[in-house]
């Protein structure tokens, strides 16, 4: 049953995260902005769950694991920074490390803190 959960809270949260990419796109915006965007709501929902301390093995598998998991985008992270730098963006992979993860933390601290 939790696999279960966590293949369909995945699924939400990779329809979610393509639908973040999508807006972004149509906004005319860089689309790396829509990993910082995803990162920095990923990081805050999961500090929230951790504040919650859900003892519900089977929400928290499919809300934190799943949906969560299908939601945020590191391994994307790493690579439009990578891509950056091969492009010789250095000053934009710069900032967009420092945004994603200063960002990224404080959201969850705010989460958190909630």
């Amino acid at each position: 049953m939790i696999w279960l959960l966590v293949a369909v809270g995945g699924g939400l949260g990779a329809t979610l995260r393509y639908s973040v990419q999508i807006l972004i796109t149509k906004m005319a915006t860089p689309s790396y902005w829509a990993t910082v965007l995803v990162n920095l709501i990923g990081s805050f929902f999961i500090g929230l769950t951790h504040v919650w301390e859900i003892d519900n093995k089977i929400a928290l598998s499919f809300f934190t694991i799943g949906m969560l998991g299908g939601f945020t985008t590191f391994s994307t992270f790493s690579f439009e920074v990578v891509k950056l730098v091969n492009q010789k963006q250095l000053v934009k992979s710069f900032l967009y490390v420092l945004v994603n993860i200063l960002g990224g933390l404080l959201c969850f601290w705010v989460g958190w803190s909630l």
